[in-house]
């Protein structure tokens, strides 16, 4: 009886050594995987991480070297902008040691441009005390729709008074919707006497016309008044 309880209880421990082994070698397997796994995480996240670093790097290198870029241009620019502008102030200064030199250069281009606009402009006298200039002039005639003999019609918006509102305000420059009409009236066979302003009284004129047949309204005699003829308010 004594030997073979001896023999169960040897066969008991070898089984319990047995299993413990198995349990011991699986134990050591899973943390071997479960080490290579946190390895093998570790290394990954590593290389994304050095990844994500150089592409923020390269696009703040491009960003950086675009400024420079444009700085460099600027500086090859600054020179050229500099030499335009030390000619600029040059002209500049020429035209104002021109300007001083000559103290009727500033009426000449209002002259000029009024003997532009018409030809052979000679100045005339006046006996009338309103009159502060008088000039004639070989003006065009301003064109007309009429043919046939012609009969002036002097009553508003005939065809007679639309062609001499054209013919005055091409002579004196007023704007056709900025003039008064204070005097329209015959002075001769197929001559008219216009007296005009602008609406701010500012500007008067007594204007001197005649028709020339198939061509219209033709200006002969301009005087600038000194304001509006007292008959006519």
């Amino acid at each position: 009886m004594k030997r073979n309880h001896s023999k169960q209880s040897r066969s008991e421990k070898k089984t319990s050594g047995n299993k413990f082994d198995k349990i011991y070698y699986v134990v050591i397997t899973i943390l071997v995987f479960i080490l290579l796994a946190l390895l093998t995480y570790v290394f990954i996240i590593r290389d994304n991480d050095s990844n994500q670093i150089s592409k923020n790097i390269s696009p703040n290198t491009e960003r950086n070297s675009k400024p420079g870029q444009d700085t460099s241009k600027e500086n090859e620019q600054t020179p050229t902008e500099d030499a335009q502008k030390e000619s600029e102030d040059a002209i500049q200064e020429k035209t104002s040691e021109a300007d001083s030199e000559d103290p009727e250069a500033e009426e000449s281009p209002t002259e000029e441009k009024n003997d532009s606009e018409v030809s052979n402009v000679e100045e005339a006298e006046s006996d009338d005390p309103l009159v502060e200039r008088a000039y004639t002039g070989k003006w065009a005639p301003i064109g007309t729709e009429q043919s046939g003999e012609h009969v002036t019609n002097f009553n508003e918006g005939s065809q007679d008074r639309v062609e001499i509102n054209q013919a005055v305000t091409s002579v004196t420059g007023l704007d056709s919707g900025n003039i008064i009409e204070w005097w329209i009236a015959g002075d001769g066979p197929n001559r008219v006497e216009a007296t005009v302003s602008n609406e701010n009284k500012t500007e008067v004129y007594r204007v001197y016309l005649q028709f020339i047949k198939e061509k219209g309204w033709q200006p002969t005699r301009v005087e600038e008044l000194s304001k509006v003829p007292a008959e006519y308010q």
